[in-house]
Formats: C-alpha cells, sequence, structure tokens
C-alpha cells in the first residue's frame, strides 16, 4: 500500500507531522512552526546526524575544506552578488537597528569571501582547484500554495561546495564532480547512476532576457554554456549518460547540469523523474568580487572561474523523495532501527523464558558492537502479522528470529536485508559472535566510501509495537 513520505517519516519517528495537534494546548505543530519549517524529531536527528558525519568525512577524503557560515549578513553582500536585484522575491529581509539584513539564501557568498581572505592572506600558497564544503542551512520564501511535506520548503540544508579553478580544469573537475555523485548514490542510498538510469539537463539562459531575468553579457554566457556543452559531452563519453538542454532554464548568475533520475513510483508502480545532484557553472561572483584582478596580483592569472555543485541538494527534499520511492527503507547506516530481534513464544512459560533470555542476549550482543538493536516478542500465531508490519513500517535492515529450536542449537537465523534484490536475504550463523560478519557484510558499502562508518549507537525501543 503506498504511503506519502509525510506518513512514512512519522511512523519512522522521523518527522512531526504539521498537521498533528500538540497535547493539552490544541492547536497544530504547524501553527507553531509555520508553513514550510518542518520540524524532526529523534530518529530524523538521528539520520541527518549520520549523513552529515559521511557526507563531511567524504568530502575531506576527496581534498575539500569544510567550513560553516553565519545564517544572515547584511543585504550590502547580496547587493555585490547580484542577488539583491535578481532574486529578491525569494529572501527573507530584515530590519535590524535600522539597517537591513537578509536571511542566507545560498552559501556562495560567505564561500567567496573565504576564498578571497586565504588568497590575501597567503597568496601562492592557496592552489588551485580551491574546493570549499559546507552543510549550509538556507532559507528561501516560497509561496504557501507550492509548499509541500519535504519537498518543498522554506528553510532548507544544502550539501553545498564551490570550486575555484582556471578554466584549463574546468571538464576535468566536472568529471570528478559526477564521479563524487556516482560514489555517494551507488555506494550510500544504493541508486544506481548509469545510461539507464539518469541523464543530464544543461539548462540554458534565454538570450533575450540577459540583463534582465540573467545577469552577465551575451559574449559571457556563451562562453559558459558552450564550456557546459563540452562537459555534458565528456560525462556521455565516460559513462554513457545521455544530456538534452532546456533554454531559460539557467540559474541567474550562470548555466547549470544538473542530474535527473528515474527513481521508483509505488502510487502508480512505474518510475518517475526527480532531479537530484546539480553541478552550475558562475563566471558573475568571480567578476562581481573581482577575483580575477586578486588572482592576477597573487598567481599571476586571470582566468578564474566557479562551480557550484552539490550531490544531494537540499537533504530535507532529498529524503523526502527517497522516503517516499523505497516506502521508507533507509540503508542500514542510516536506519534508526538497525536490527529487530524477534523472540517467538510458544505459550509455554519456561520455554518462553530461554527463548526471551535468548534474544535479549543477541539484542545485548549487537548493542555492543553499537549497532541499534531492539529484543522485542510476539506469539507464534501472530507472527506473521507481526513481521509484516514491521517490515513495512519501519523497516529494520536485520531482523533476527529466536525461536525454541534456535535455543536448544544455538544457530541464528538472520535476515539481512539485501538492496541488490530488494529483498530479504537468509543467513545462517552458528554462533552469537558470528553476527560479526553480517554486520561487516551491512557496512561494507559505507567503509569502501569512507573507511571506518559512524557508530550512532542511540536506543528508540519505543517505536517498537
Amino acid at each position: 500500500m503506498y504511503r506519502d513520505h509525510i506518513d512514512i517519516g512519522y511512523d519512522m519517528d522521523i518527522l512531526i507531522k504539521p498537521t498533528s495537534r500538540v497535547p493539552m494546548i490544541g492547536r497544530e505543530y504547524g501553527h507553531f512552526t509555520g508553513p514550510g519549517n518542518p520540524l524532526f524529531s529523534l530518529g530524523g536527528g538521528l539520520v541527518r546526524s549520520i549523513l552529515y558525519y559521511i557526507l563531511t568525512r567524504f568530502h575531506i577524503l576527496h581534498g575539500y575544506y569544510v567550513v560553516e557560515t553565519p545564517i544572515i549578513a547584511r543585504t550590502t553582500l547580496y547587493k555585490l552578488t547580484g542577488h539583491l536585484d535578481f532574486y529578491r522575491e525569494n529572501m527573507f529581509l530584515l530590519d535590524i537597528e535600522g539597517d537591513q539584513y537578509a536571511i542566507k539564501p545560498m552559501n556562495c557568498p560567505y564561500h567567496v569571501l573565504i576564498f578571497m581572505n586565504l588568497v590575501e592572506r597567503y597568496r601562492g600558497k592557496i592552489k588551485l582547484p580551491f574546493k570549499v564544503f559546507e552543510l549550509g542551512k538556507v532559507h528561501r520564501y516560497e509561496i504557501s500554495g507550492a509548499l509541500k511535506g519535504l519537498m518543498r520548503v522554506r528553510g532548507f540544508t544544502q550539501d553545498d561546495a564551490h570550486l575555484f579553478t582556471r578554466e584549463r580544469d574546468i571538464r576535468d573537475l566536472f568529471l570528478s564532480v559526477f564521479g563524487e555523485l556516482r560514489e555517494i548514490y551507488e555506494k550510500l542510498f544504493h541508486i544506481s547512476i548509469s545510461a539507464e538510469t539518469v541523464k543530464l539537463r544543461i539548462s540554458l539562459s534565454d538570450r533575450s532576457k540577459i540583463g534582465e531575468e540573467f545577469m552577465g553579457s551575451v559574449e559571457e554566457w556563451s562562453v559558459a554554456e558552450e564550456n557546459i556543452m563540452k562537459v555534458a559531452e565528456e560525462i556521455h563519453r565516460v559513462y554513457k549518460v545521455d544530456f538534452y538542454a532546456k533554454e531559460g532554464e539557467a540559474a541567474f548568475y550562470g548555466p547549470k547540469l544538473d542530474v535527473i533520475a528515474q527513481l521508483p513510483d509505488p502510487e502508480t508502480g512505474g518510475v518517475k523523474e526527480w532531479q537530484i545532484g546539480t553541478m552550475q557553472f558562475d563566471f558573475n561572483l568571480p567578476r562581481r568580487f573581482q577575483l580575477t584582478k586578486l588572482l592576477e596580483e597573487t598567481h599571476g592569472f586571470s582566468d578564474l572561474y566557479m562551480i557550484h555543485r552539490a550531490l544531494l541538494g537540499s537533504i530535507e527534499r532529498f529524503l523526502g523523495v527517497y522516503l517516499e520511492a523505497y516506502q521508507g527503507r533507509l540503508p542500514y547506516i542510516l536506519s534508526p532501527i538497525q536490527a529487530v530481534v524477534v523472540g517467538i513464544k510458544t505459550g509455554r512459560t519456561e520455554e518462553d523464558e530461554r527463548i526471551m533470555g535468548f534474544a535479549e542476549r543477541v539484542a545485548e550482543y549487537l548493542r555492543g558492537r553499537e549497532v541499534r538493536a531492539v529484543a522485542s516478542s510476539i506469539d507464534k500465531p501472530h507472527l506473521s502479522g507481526y513481521i509484516r508490519k514491521l517490515r513495512t513500517q519501519l523497516h529494520p535492515p536485520i531482523i533476527i528470529y529466536i525461536g525454541r529450536r534456535e535455543v536448544e542449537s544455538g544457530r541464528i537465523s538472520v535476515n539481512l536485508y539485501d538492496f541488490s534484490i530488494r529483498n530479504y536475504r537468509r543467513i545462517t550463523v552458528e554462533k552469537i559472535e558470528d553476527l560479526d560478519s553480517v554486520i561487516d557484510e551491512a557496512e561494507k558499502d559505507v567503509k569502501s566510501l569512507i573507511g571506518n562508518p559512524p557508530k550512532y549507537p542511540v536506543q528508540l525501543e519505543y517505536l517498537i509495537f
């Protein structure tokens, strides 16, 4: 049965429904948070924290520097960047002590300031390409009628990076970014990135609106669009991924390359297209901040370009898309509950005590390995309904059954979710200690991505029914 991401997230305690009522107060949660501001609960906090750790370590291993920037700035910053002229209707503006501020709609102006400070202070020691990464919280005004769950919100977090480079390195950098995107999607989220599953959309300017809706000159846009077209051709050559162009869809500061993925659509039983990662070419900010003059002075060259890129885009939107496409099935490393040990009771008191004692020992062993494991129990006649509910609402990647046979033999029957077949696969281990091999298998993809996987032994036993 199809469920949308809000119902799924609510069942897994990832988020709080804005339409739910606050106990005793009598008003909806959304009345207090306001539209477009999702309220994450304990499961959501856990998922986001682990995801942030993985993304941060991944970027460090790929040569990015990590920064954190303020949530508000004077509008003088956004006047300099052009956002105040070209993006004002999407910004939240504040008056503070007679001075005008904006809540940050994007991270890039701050990243430029950081880069400029480093170049001015350390000059030639700052090598190009220079890559900076931030999990940056931004806010953009969307009309209330356009808001939808996690899919379209006013406050969201970007896995945002900016790359400062010379023209000669543009194609290599775009290729490396696409390779990074492929690693994250395939090894963390088990989403195949191939010619069969994704395509590239080249978003171009509308030449008749350059100077009005798009910053810069026709000549600058021509050079930028030629470069991004060559990048798409190179990605097609290496990865066989097709591309197509859309006029008028560019960002106001430059053309972009969006990755469009085909994901399951459980509502129809088919597939649905979603934009996932994006790579954007920017010639405007380097010019407006006079970066070319600075680099001429410090490095002896002036052909500087800036690339904006996000692998997931909005973390909130991505989680909404993923929860809905896979109906709550999260990767092992992100699952709020990673293992459930089910004691199958027979109705005989002494026997049931031994069964539950063994089930608790198994769960305790897993918790000792910092697995988020819970022991539960069910009478044998109700087992099938209980497991069906467990699989469709909480989606634990590991389900272990403990009954009379397991108590007598000491052998343990493990059901491990296998993303390659999108189903559980049975593994039998001879003793409790052999569960280490099951954990290793569940963690192997993340290990290949960032090394040792993060361990967050938070226990959410309250989720078990």
